[in-house]
């Protein structure tokens, strides 16, 4: 009985942590606080951008659309942050950078060019040049996913 006992001490800590850590069975991918508003739009920008709007719960249509979502980006960018005493780039700032507009179905501005840009610093280790270039990229995806999420939240706060 006490071996029981331990058993199921163990199985309930394993859940308890499972859902700690954020682990969900199932489900749609989610962007943004609010998901329950969602509209039919038609989305001019890249392939990736209009998949994070139907993964938030957006119904894309070109024809049948009631918000025309312009989104010009990501753009990037890399700028020296500091230099050591050999001339030798040491620390970056990396910006990634959209321009959002959002019409209505007749062709009125309703949110009109507004730029969004993000920004964090990143430490270059020249020991390590391939996992510093591969670091690079994947901090550039999370800039661009912050970005993608107020998108998502500026349409959602439009309708």
């Amino acid at each position: 009985m006490n071996n029981l006992k331990k058993k199921i001490y163990v199985f309930l800590i394993f859940i308890f942590l499972l859902n700690g850590c954020g682990y969900k069975l199932g489900g749609l991918e989610t962007i943004g606080e609010e998901s329950s508003k969602t509209a039919i739009i038609n989305v001019h920008s890249s392939k990736f951008i209009t998949q994070k709007f139907k993964n938030a719960g957006f119904t894309i249509d070109s024809d049948n659309f009631e918000y025309l979502v312009k989104v010009a980006g990501p753009f990037r960018k890399k700028e020296t942050s500091s230099v050591t005493n050999n001339a030798d780039d040491r620390e970056f700032t990396l910006t990634s950078t959209a321009i959002v507009s959002i019409y209505n179905k007749s062709g009125e501005a309703i949110f009109e060019s507004k730029t969004l840009s993000k920004s964090r610093d990143y430490s270059f280790s020249s020991s390590n040049i391939n996992s510093s270039s591969s670091e690079e990229k994947i901090i550039f995806s999370d800039i661009e996913q912050i970005l993608l999420i107020e998108i998502v939240s500026i349409l959602r706060s439009v309708i």
